[in-house]
């Protein structure tokens, strides 16, 4: 049996509903842990839902405590506690055989440590080390606005940390807060667009594409109002949908056009009038839309960006915040898209790239050649084939002597943090 840890927001949860209605359809038995608005969606696929004893304080909209890195920490470090604390035992006494949890979510890698079981993560962006970051970072990422983020105060905050999971014996670093890999990692993406990708072993990081063939609860969409004209598709996701300043913009650069426009506003408060050519909703069926579109005005999310590459489709890319600056610029370094610059957006520059990418096919090319190779990589069967052939192994987490995280954690997004904040 399965346990399963999820980071209860959508961008996390999504790709893991097809593989693990896959896992269940093949006769596995999966115990899914995360909060109570996922539960109809986690149900559907068939998992069994548990939920997180803890409160998860995950905004409704916007990034909310996971704005800057120093909140972060401490969100996650709370949570992972409280984790520990209140449901190990409830845990044991599943008696699972492995743990998976999603790499955002430290306490699945922590209670397969305490359980010394076999780990497996989900792992729902590209993977960044040192080397990735410094390429991407004359590209546009904007330097984390975190007075906090001192060494003195991550001098403290790693005093916290060991006190914090004290009663457990565990040591916990703060990087392993940010990021922790399994001894099976499962990568939403295929190889060509992960960055670097020979810089990580092929035995343990498993590249399988996205995985969107399951999406319970669709919202209801007019495609009868669909005339034919080149479909643009304006979405900047559930997180940071309530963007309406940008999707003002988008509105009034995109009227009147030869375009026929779907906005999805993300919530009530995002509600835009409607110019003849768009079609505007707070929500719509993504995957649908998007196998109709002619090219995408997008954050930049992961799963949005796969999404839209995995049907060819062109990218005008907008990053908010984190994984968003480096998944943009990997997307447009293949030349899959334009990356706006978000802090200093000119007046036009939305038409004109929407206008670019329509117009000159390298961009739909790119995006295809892209696309093939995420086809390629197997999708939501894939992962749970990997998933399978792990089940059918003997091992366990090998533990340091001392009682150290055996689990491989990248070092480097606090430090290189602090190093901008100080700069």
């Amino acid at each position: 049996m399965i346990v399963y840890f999820s980071f209860p927001a959508h961008g996390h949860v999504n790709p893991t509903l097809p593989v693990m209605q896959e896992l269940a359809s093949r006769g596995e038995r999966i115990v899914y842990y995360g909060s109570e608005r996922f539960e109809p969606a986690i149900r559907a696929a068939g998992a069994v839902f548990r939920p997180y004893t803890p409160r998860v304080r995950m905004p409704v909209r916007g990034p909310g405590p996971f704005a800057r890195v120093s909140d972060t920490l401490e969100t996650l470090l709370d949570f992972s506690g409280a984790i520990l604390d209140r449901q190990l035992d409830e845990v044991r006494s599943l008696r699972p055989t492995h743990i998976l949890f999603d790499s955002f979510a430290p306490w699945g890698g922590l209670m397969a440590q305490l359980l010394e079981l076999p780990s497996i993560a989900s792992v729902p962006s590209i993977l960044i080390d040192g080397a990735i970051a410094a390429r991407y970072e004359a590209g546009g990422r904007p330097p984390p606005e975190d007075p906090r983020l001192t060494p003195a105060w991550y001098a403290e905050f790693q005093s916290r940390c060991r006190a914090r999971l004290a009663r457990h014996r565990l040591p916990l670093s703060p990087p392993q807060l940010l990021q922790t890999y399994g001894e099976l990692n499962l990568v939403y993406t295929s190889r060509l667009f992960q960055p670097l990708a020979e810089r990580f072993d092929r035995r343990r990081f498993r590249f399988v594409g996205p995985c969107c063939e399951f999406r319970p609860g669709a919202p209801p969409f007019p495609f009868e109002r669909l005339d034919g004209r080149p479909l643009v598709y304006v979405s900047l996701g559930t997180v940071y949908g309530d963007g309406t300043d940008f999707l003002r913009r988008c509105r009034d650069e995109l009227a009147d056009s030869a375009w026929q426009v779907v906005l999805a506003t993300g919530s009530e408060s995002g509600a835009l009038d409607s110019p003849k050519n768009f079609i505007v909703r707070r929500f719509v069926p993504q995957v649908e839309i998007l196998k109709r579109a002619a090219a995408f005005v997008t954050h930049a999310g992961m799963n949005s960006v796969q999404e839209a590459l995995l049907h060819g489709v062109p990218l005008v890319m907008a990053p908010q915040a984190a994984d968003q600056f480096w998944i943009s610029a990997r997307a447009a370094e293949l030349g899959a898209g334009v990356q706006l610059d978000t802090r200093n957006l000119q007046d036009g520059a939305i038409r004109a790239a929407v206008a670019a990418v329509l117009s000159q096919p390298r961009y739909a090319s790119a995006a295809a050649r892209i696309g093939q190779s995420l086809a390629a990589a197997g999708g939501h069967r894939q992962a749970a084939d990997e998933i399978q052939r792990f089940l059918r192994r003997d091992l366990r987490p090998a533990v340091h002597p001392q009682g150290g995280s055996a689990y491989p954690i990248n070092r480097e997004p606090v430090d290189e943090a602090i190093r901008v904040s100080r700069s």
